[in-house]
């Protein structure tokens, strides 16, 4: 079987664990949004703390006026996103510290909700934010699915360590390899973010 085929027979498997955490997330970013509707100065403060007034970085990014800007900004997003924020804070941390992939998707998604979904007078209209909102679904489930991929390894290494500590080492190794497999949706859904966040959106708020 191919390795998407095998990524999604994982997810048919476990579909349950992943509607759980996307029902998890929502209701963390529905959270954040209300503390900073309640709270005001909480969201200007966070955008100056973030440096970033969109979840792709700093406001006013440029539409690519050639192919060449379009591949290397395109690029450059997806290496952020895919091994900074995907592989370097989720994923490999996540192998020798199985539940650290939940918390650091909750600071994440706690942030977005605080920062990017509510509108800021003179700083993010509503009409800037709908863009945003199909970025923020697009690298939100792709950051989901690296944390399902981890922590079914959590899950999967306790359920076996009720058999044997032997048998729970053997399971956890095997699911590690298994999230390199979802790993690979990950990439695809932040590839076409990417490039949603380096050609559209630029487009799409303009002044």
């Amino acid at each position: 079987m191919s390795l998407l085929g095998d990524a999604f027979v994982i997810i048919k498997k476990d579909w349950k664990l992943l509607a759980t955490l996307n029902a998890l997330y929502l209701c963390v970013i529905i959270i954040g949004a209300t503390i900073a509707m309640i709270t005001p100065g909480l969201q200007s403060s966070m955008i100056e703390f973030t440096g970033s007034e969109t979840i792709s970085g700093p406001s006013g990014a440029p539409i690519p006026a050639s192919l060449d800007e379009a591949v290397v900004a395109t690029a450059s997003y997806f290496l952020r996103s895919f091994v900074v924020n995907t592989l370097a804070l989720i994923t490999i941390p996540s192998i020798i510290l199985p539940f650290w992939a939940p918390i650091i998707g909750a600071a994440r998604f706690f942030i977005w909700g605080v920062t990017y979904v509510s509108p800021l007078e003179g700083v993010l209209s509503m009409g800037k934010l709908m863009p945003e909102y199909v970025a923020m679904l697009l690298e939100g489930e792709a950051y989901i699915i690296a944390i399902f991929a981890s922590v079914r390894q959590l899950v999967i290494a306790l359920e076996s360590a009720s058999i044997s500590m032997k048998w729970a080492l053997k399971r956890y190794t095997e699911t590690v390899a298994e999230t390199l497999r979802l790993l690979a949706i990950t990439a695809i859904l932040l590839a076409i973010a990417s490039l949603y966040q380096a050609i559209v959106m630029p487009v799409l708020t303009a002044p």
